[in-house]
């Protein structure tokens, strides 16, 4: 009976990876790798390779649609869109971002995965927070051609501070890294939880949460009327943006 049984199993499995693997190589999903990549006795990482064309393993960054706000874009690379990131032998993913002077990045994490930051243009403040443990702010200013790094799970943004807009490549060692904004994650829990960990009553920290806005966002005043991405002011030379100039242009970043 044992024998029988590992007889099923191999040959499921031999099944499974027949099929998976004869998927026209267009159709290839996120999907289907994983599910491939959760056992080594399916086929080799060379056998999956060859499922995927020569231009697979390249990317025009041009040709991924970005997430953009008037404060900047964001284009995104890795197993969700391009499969072949997931491969055991790649695990690996980028986003490319652009921030408006004065702009931010919010502070998120990333799950799963440690951050390689490589700065093109402009200058930024850059910072992360350790766990509570041993709570710490570790903050510095990085200009182009440099490089800087965000430990995997820790909190972590980025603010343009220069008069130009900042350019940002940032690399990470798996292919599905996930990102957890705070702000925006903060808000979905229930209101007692979120009065809670703000010690505000709820109808207070609800306006908050009410009033959050996209990402990248625009610096806020000290004092004064809460700034929307709408209606951003450049905080590095204090102008206030042409809204009117701006209108027809925005979505193209």
């Amino acid at each position: 009976m044992s024998t029988t049984r590992t007889a099923v199993r191999v040959t499921g499995a031999t099944l499974l990876a027949a099929a998976l693997l004869s998927t026209p190589t267009s159709a290839i999903s996120a999907a289907n790798l994983a599910r491939l990549r959760q056992d080594s006795q399916f086929t080799t990482e060379e056998n999956l390779r060859a499922n995927f064309d020569p231009e697979d393993f390249s990317v025009a960054i041009a040709d991924i649609t970005p997430t953009t706000t008037r404060q900047g874009a964001i284009v995104s690379g890795g197993l969700e869109n391009l499969a072949v990131f997931g491969l055991s032998s790649v695990d690996s993913a980028f986003t490319r971002f652009t921030l408006q002077p004065g702009a931010h990045n919010l502070a998120h994490t990333h799950p799963t995965a440690s951050e390689t930051l490589f700065s093109i243009s402009g200058t930024m403040d850059v910072f992360f927070v350790e766990a509570n443990e041993t709570p710490r702010l570790v903050q510095s200013v990085l200009g182009p051609e440099s490089v800087t790094v965000f430990p995997e799970s820790l909190i972590h943004g980025e603010r343009c501070i220069s008069d130009e807009p900042c350019e940002f490549i940032s690399f990470f060692n798996t292919g599905d890294p996930g990102v957890v904004t705070v702000s925006e994650r903060f808000c979905d829990l229930n209101d007692e939880a979120r009065a809670a960990g703000l010690f505000l009553p709820q109808d207070q920290v609800n306006a908050i949460c009410d009033g959050l806005g996209e990402n990248p966002a625009p610096n806020q005043p000290e004092s004064g009327e809460a700034v929307t991405n709408d209606n951003a002011v450049n905080t590095v030379d204090g102008g206030a943006a042409d809204n009117d100039s701006d209108s027809d242009s925005d979505g193209d970043n």
